[in-house]
């Protein structure tokens, strides 16, 4: 009875860790596991199941963990943003990604990166579909990449 009963708990533990690995919503994947896997993401806004909100005047920061499967010699990161069908690139301050981890980036090892991206007053409110956080390679292939929805909003606005 003791053996069935510490059996279930392990077993309770393994399904807990191995959902726990999945990243959490609205986050997503977004390149191929061939390449790279985001092992977890975390931003310093408010998030539900359908979006995370940036608000104007603040910067955005995102922070994930990752691990390649080829080590890199050369990475920057990239920011798209989808807003309706319509593709825009945002600039970072740093996108420069070996800068903050050093490279080479060994593959199979976990590495954590962060960057912020200002939200600018100018920027409409709006939901954006889709953003793209890649990181790219010295010759501009993907190696990594994070998406999530975002709503960018006045910071004392009701979405």
């Amino acid at each position: 009875m003791l053996f069935n009963q510490v059996f279930v708990v392990l077993v309770f533990i393994l399904i807990a860790n191995t959902c726990t690995g999945l990243l959490q919503h609205p986050f997503k994947q977004c390149s191929p596991r061939s390449t790279g896997e985001i092992l977890k993401v975390s931003v310093n806004a408010p998030c539900t199941k359908e979006y995370c909100t940036f608000y104007k005047g603040v910067d955005a920061r995102l922070e994930f963990s990752f691990k390649l499967r080829k080590k890199a010699h050369k990475i920057r990161a990239k920011v798209v943003a989808t807003i309706g069908t319509v593709d825009h690139d945002f600039a970072l301050p740093n996108h420069d990604v070996c800068q903050q981890l050093g490279c080479p980036i060994q593959a199979d090892v976990a590495y954590s990166y962060h960057n912020s991206m200002f939200v600018s007053q100018t920027y409409p409110s709006v939901k954006v579909n889709q953003m793209r956080y890649y990181l790219i390679d010295g010759k501009g292939r993907e190696l990594a990449c994070v998406s999530l929805p975002v709503m960018i909003t006045e910071k004392d606005s009701k979405q």
